[in-house]
């Protein structure tokens, strides 16, 4: 009987410790873009990570809503995701090679941000803004 227990506190335990170490947050970032194709882009791009439960990008508020596991996955390897695809962030500055290979329907309209990157910015490489 005593063992019964034992292993049923152990099971328990493990149980438990899984569920707080696979804790989820969900997040919202502003990302650069235009149409439906870019929606498409920015949800497969923001869950190129497997640990990226659900990703939303909303054409009109240009908001990209993300679920993730936080144990395995931050929220700056999301919008370096998403950069990497060509889409403009709040953290990063997607590649001009990226931007510009994009359909012309996904190139929106790019303010200069060169003030806001780091001095040893590339524009040919994702940069990430001050």
């Amino acid at each position: 009987m005593k063992s019964i227990i034992k292993s049923g506190i152990f099971i328990l335990s493990i149980f438990l410790f899984s569920n707080f170490s696979a804790q989820s947050k969900t997040e919202t970032y502003r990302v650069e873009g235009n149409c439906g194709m870019c929606k498409d882009n920015i949800e497969t791009a923001a869950k190129a990570d497997k640990n990226v439960e659900t990703a939303t990008w909303d054409k009109k508020s240009k908001v990209l809503t993300v679920t993730y596991k936080t144990a395995n996955v931050t929220s700056s390897t999301v919008l370096k995701n998403v950069a990497d695809a060509g889409y403009d962030n709040q953290a990063f500055r997607a590649a001009n090679k990226k931007y510009s290979s994009l359909e012309e329907c996904c190139q929106y309209k790019r303010p200069d941000n060169s003030s806001k990157m780091s001095a040893d910015c590339d524009p040919n490489k994702v940069c990430k803004l001050k």
